[in-house]
């Protein structure tokens, strides 16, 4: 293990302290550029623990502001920021991080675009406690544009249904929205194969949904069948 890699295991298993930052500047001297300098730091902070998200994200501010670099492990960056914001359930962090690296994006990168509308729009349900917005139906839109095999994700393919729930509610579409809410349901139940997992099982990847008690509640409240 290398000097840098132990002082990594150190921060991710004790914590980062103030002095850590200076001692990190100096091993991070030994790392050929500014991106694979940045990349250490976000790829670091994300192995911390959920209660250490505020000690994770100044970790990748710290790089940020240090190793300044090029469009994509800026945009990896803030990336990062935002799922450690979203695991720990902090919605609206979570966004405002998503809506920094859409920023990097610009018009460039479509098909980062329409991946990271697929965080956005599902910030966004949180945040607005699943109610639509044009908003909403923008990113879900955008989402809803990435490859098959993108797409046939659980989790990408749970959140799709569960943001069409909401836009067909709005739009008084009572029978598709059901159908929608029952392939959420579907992709929901316990033992349910993602229909890629023999493909990911070649690479040892399990395709596991990550639910939230926020998601969870709201398809509950979905009103019964009516018989």
């Amino acid at each position: 293990m290398t000097k840098i890699e132990e002082f990594e295991k150190r921060i991710i298993d004790t914590g980062l302290s103030d002095d850590d930052f200076a001692e990190y500047e100096k091993l991070l001297r030994r790392v050929h550029n500014s991106f694979l300098k940045l990349q250490h730091c976000y790829t670091t902070a994300i192995q911390f623990p959920v209660n250490r998200a505020d000690s994770a994200v100044a970790l990748i501010e710290w790089g940020l502001d240090k190793f300044p670099s090029t469009w994509s492990p800026t945009y990896s960056a803030l990336d990062y920021i935002g799922r450690i914001r979203e695991r720990n359930g902090q919605y609206r962090l979570a966004y405002e991080a998503y809506l920094r690296a859409a920023d990097v994006l610009g018009e460039d990168h479509l098909s980062y675009s329409q991946t990271l509308s697929g965080s956005l729009m599902w910030m966004l349900l949180h945040i607005d406690n699943f109610t639509y917005s044009k908003q909403l139906e923008d990113y879900y839109n955008a989402f809803n544009c990435i490859d098959d095999f993108e797409k046939a994700f659980v989790n990408n393919e749970f959140r799709l249904y569960v943001a069409e729930t909401v836009i067909l509610l709005h739009y008084g579409k009572s029978v598709e929205a059901r159908e929608a809410y029952e392939n959420a349901i579907k992709l929901s139940k316990t033992g349910f194969v993602s229909r890629i997992q023999n493909v990911l099982d070649r690479h040892y990847v399990k395709d596991v949904l990550r639910n939230t008690p926020e998601c969870r509640l709201f398809l509950k409240s979905f009103p019964k069948k009516s018989n």
